[in-house]
């Protein structure tokens, strides 16, 4: 059924049906709206209960940890993991680390004593007034061979120095030797063996052994970087500037030079220990050279011992917490630096504990990874509840479809039945009219003559033979919807039949101004209802003539195609449109241009016309287009194939 017969049903009866069935869906939606909101509700706040519980868990985890760290600062126990935390001791003139590698400089709690100038000087005003360097050498190597060592490495620097001055460095590289021999000996700039080393360096360089040079330079850069000696701040500048601009820019280890500076913070912590009352312990997290470091201290006047740790210690610090993979924990110091983790967006759900609350160095942020994962539980609610509306919708539009076609079928049936009680009482009303004009004529003597009656006679037999096929094919028609007719077979020859129900057709008065012309092979036969068949060729004759408008030439056919009888009704007329052409062989059913054209019909002659050639066993085919005519072929299966 169109779209367009569905739209022509009352007005009334679509608003009904629209609001009987949109009313529920549209409460469905609103209802599953709220149940939506109300599911994702519930899920946020699932979400932030185990945030805020994840958040708590991390706190306390936290505590206990530094608590431990804090309490076990004076034991020999071991560091927390990692090569970027150090352990330092501070005494009264000293500062002891561990391990002792890890440190660059330390803090210069005690000036180191300045070596001794006196016993040089004689030395000297021979080496720089006198222009005497084989004088200021015997000196200088006479003072080599004191028992005092700070005077002994004095000695050799300057009896090195006068060497080379002279032009006499292979010398001067053998003195330099002995020196750095010396280790830890302090003499000018520092360590004996780091001056010695340096220098030795640079008169390689001088001389131009640049492979020599360059080795004993990088040599000395890592042993200088590896906490070979106890430096402070200046003296390892110094020495480090002096080696970069030899090696143009070599890499430095960043946590050796974090931790130093560290314990530098925490030797000014400890020195402020004697401002207060003398007992200090505590955590903070420092910021030093762009990274974070956790400096935690316990001590008194006398000693302290503190715990220096690099965001690699941190980092395996919060990873311990065990935090759940679809959370993210982010550590943010006093001055906004994230510690551990990354600045979670503002847009996701989120739990912070504030330092101020906690007790602890930082600020505790815990976010959601992935705001869209949720819980296994809430997406399996939101699978059924998607679910269950959906076959909700599915059972209100289905049921609003089988509804309203049953419906349109029924409008449809309805309006096809009245037109059909219009069509049958038009066509009955039409004979008997004729029939009731004619019989007063005669009964009123008006007819005179026996030829005029005898006219008269022929016209009421014919409108009589009409009115007879007409009540014929209703109750033929009904009998074969109800499956009740008998259909009684014979052989005949289908042209024969053909060409005695046009020429009966020819007698009829539908059939006058009309030329039907007959092509009909022989020697074809078939079993068939003569009867039936004969009915079924002059409704389409009939047809043939009420719908051929201007045309007035009609063709029948009939031929052998396979194994079948093909019997052709064609016309010149108004024809039928292709999507109609299965429909009007429905009962009741007329197609557009029958109805346009005014022509008067019951519905039931193709119809019966299908019923008739299915009860034969055969088929039907329509080939037609609107102004182009239209042919209707019949197709009896021959006698010996019968399917």
């Amino acid at each position: 059924m169109s779209a367009r017969e569905w739209l022509r049903r009352p007005g009334h009866l679509l608003v009904a049906f629209l609001l009987v069935t949109l009313l529920p869906a549209c409460a469905l939606g609103v209802l599953g709206w709220r149940l939506f909101q109300q599911d994702v509700a519930l899920e946020a706040r699932y979400l932030q209960g185990r945030l805020e519980q994840e958040a708590d868990r991390a706190v306390a985890a936290l505590v206990s940890r530094l608590t431990r760290l804090q309490d076990g600062l004076s034991g020999s126990g071991r560091l927390p993991p990692g090569d970027d935390v150090v352990r330092a001791v501070f005494e009264s003139g000293s500062v002891e680390a561990s391990p002792p590698d890890r440190l660059l400089y330390y803090p210069s709690p005690v000036p180191a004593p300045a070596p001794p100038a006196q016993p040089f000087l004689s030395g000297e005003a021979l080496e720089f007034g006198g222009s005497n360097a084989a004088a200021a050498a015997a000196a200088f190597r006479q003072l080599a061979q004191s028992r005092d060592p700070a005077v002994r490495a004095g000695a050799l620097v300057r009896l090195a120095r006068t060497l080379r001055n002279a032009g006499q460095p292979d010398a001067a590289l053998v003195v330099y030797g002995q020196l750095a021999a010396m280790g830890t000996t302090p003499v000018g700039s520092g360590p004996a063996e780091l001056v010695a080393r340096r220098a030795r360096g640079e008169l390689l360089f001088a001389l131009g052994r640049r492979d020599e040079a360059d080795a004993e330079t990088a040599a000395l850069w890592a042993d200088l970087h590896g906490g070979r000696w106890r430096l402070d701040r200046s003296t390892f500048d110094f020495h480090a500037q002096s080696l970069s601009s030899r090696l143009g820019k070599p890499r430095e280890p960043q946590h050796a030079m974090m931790l130093s500076a560290a314990v530098a913070v925490l030797w000014e912590r400890y020195r402020g220990i004697g401002a207060g009352d003398g007992i200090s312990q505590g955590h903070e997290s420092a910021w030093i050279d762009g990274r974070p470091v956790l400096l935690i201290w316990n001590g008194t006047r006398t000693t302290m011992h503190a715990l220096a740790a690099g965001p690699g210690c941190l980092a395996s610090l919060s990873e311990t917490l065990a935090t759940p993979p679809e959370f993210a924990l982010t550590l943010v110091d006093a001055a906004g630096h994230v510690v551990v983790g990354t600045a979670p967006p503002r847009s996701v759900p989120l739990a912070v504990r504030p330092a101020a609350d906690t007790g602890l160095p930082w600020t505790i942020k815990m976010a959601t990874i992935d705001v869209t994962s949720g819980s296994g539980r809430a997406a399996a609610r939101r699978v059924l509840l998607f679910a269950g509306l959906a076959m909700l919708s599915l059972l209100v539009a289905g049921g609003g479809t089988v509804v309203w076609r049953a419906t349109a079928r029924e409008l449809a049936a309805a309006r096809l039945q009245s037109d059909f009680v219009s069509a049958v009482s038009h066509e009955f009303r039409t004979p008997l009219t004729s029939m009731g004009h004619l019989t007063e004529l005669l009964a009123d003597g008006i007819v005179k003559t026996d030829e005029a009656r005898g006219q008269y006679y022929s016209l009421l037999l014919q409108e009589t033979r009409r009115l007879h096929r007409l009540v014929e094919s209703l109750l033929n028609f009904t009998r074969m919807e109800a499956g009740r007719f008998r259909f009684r077979f014979e052989r005949i020859d289908p042209g024969q039949l053909a060409a005695q129900v046009v020429e009966a057709f020819k007698q009829e008065s539908v059939a006058g101004g009309f030329t039907i012309e007959l092509n009909a092979a022989e020697g074809l036969a078939c079993q068939a209802d003569r009867d039936c068949l004969s009915l079924a060729i002059g409704n389409l004759l009939e047809n043939a003539v009420k719908y051929s408008g201007p045309c007035r030439t009609i063709r029948v056919v009939v031929a052998r195609r396979d194994r079948h009888a093909a019997i052709g009704v064609q016309d010149g007329g108004l024809g039928v449109a292709q999507h109609e052409q299965a429909a009007i062989f429905e009962k009741f059913v007329r197609g557009e241009s029958a109805r346009a054209s005014g022509a008067r019909g019951t519905g039931i002659g193709l119809a019966l016309v299908q019923h008739i050639i299915r009860g034969h066993g055969g088929a039907h085919e329509v080939q037609s287009e609107p102004g182009k005519g239209s042919t209707f072929i019949l197709l009896l299966p021959l006698e010996g194939h019968v399917s």
